[in-house]
């Protein structure tokens, strides 16, 4: 009997080992998922005079004029005759310079696939355009881009929302496309890329109110990163929001959930 309880303790251990050996390659097996890498386009729109920062061109230009203007005045170089002239248009040149470089706000980079661009003109939403072409060019006097929208969308300083200090700030964009259930075909999507120190929570209760602000027309989507979030903004396939009409800026709904309004 004793044998026999000795032999019965050891089918178990001989079992487990089995099972733990037929386990090892199952997780050696396991790959990573990779992202497959997407190709941009270098250039989708060329030269364009709203990429130009006037601060950079004014100041040096005024400066230059103003020392010029000085130095023909005391003889040190010719052109006596024209130094006055060269004072008065130097020095509000370079104030006006200085004051643009100071109040400037650069322009995010902007990232186009070749089938999102394809796409650009037969589905790209009115607010998509103006969401896009406002963020790729210089401003003057914004402390960041949609900082309206995020204003709105996140209620800054309300009670239970994120203080100012830690709104979004957007870095770039990219053109891609996506596929919707339900939707033949794919769909262009412009994807804001933000950095920012809030939780997934926080994002993922704003969904609904980043689709409304920038609606009609598309469909908002969060994905993750380490350092923020991304919000893709992407084509319905209705073609709802989409009348060719440029307007001047994209404004916000009158009350929360409303469609935003259009500036004639």
């Amino acid at each position: 009997m004793k044998a026999e309880s000795v032999e019965g303790s050891e089918k178990p251990l001989v079992r487990d080992q089995q099972v733990a050996e037929s386990a090892e390659p199952v997780e050696e097996s396991v790959q990573p998922v990779v992202r497959q890498q997407m190709e941009y386009l270098t250039d989708t729109d060329g030269f364009s005079l709203t990429q130009v920062s006037f601060g950079t061109i004014l100041a040096p230009i005024g400066v230059g004029l103003m020392v010029f203007g000085f130095c023909a005045y005391f003889d040190f170089i010719p052109g006596g005759d024209i130094s006055p002239l060269l004072l008065v248009y130097g020095f509000p040149l370079s104030l006006l310079g200085f004051a643009l470089k100071y109040a400037e706000l650069k322009p995010v980079t902007c990232k186009t696939t070749q089938e999102a661009f394809d796409l650009r003109e037969t589905q790209m939403t009115d607010i998509q355009k103006q969401v896009r072409e406002d963020t790729t060019r210089f401003r003057y006097g914004d402390e960041q881009h949609l900082d309206e929208a995020l204003g709105r969308i996140f209620r800054f300083g309300r009670l239970g929302e994120i203080p100012r200090r830690l709104a979004p700030v957007l870095t770039g964009l990219r053109e891609e496309t996506r596929t919707l259930e339900g939707v033949e075909g794919p769909q262009y999507t412009l994807i804001l890329e933000f950095d920012a120190e809030i939780k997934e929570e926080q994002w993922s209760s704003k969904i609904p109110k980043f689709q409304s602000f920038f609606g009609p027309g598309i469909v908002a989507k969060l994905i993750m990163r380490d350092n923020g979030a991304d919000i893709e903004l992407i084509c319905d396939g209705t073609g709802s929001g989409k009348t060719g009409i440029e307007r001047k800026d994209v404004l916000p709904p009158l009350l929360p959930g409303l469609a935003p309004r259009k500036q004639d």
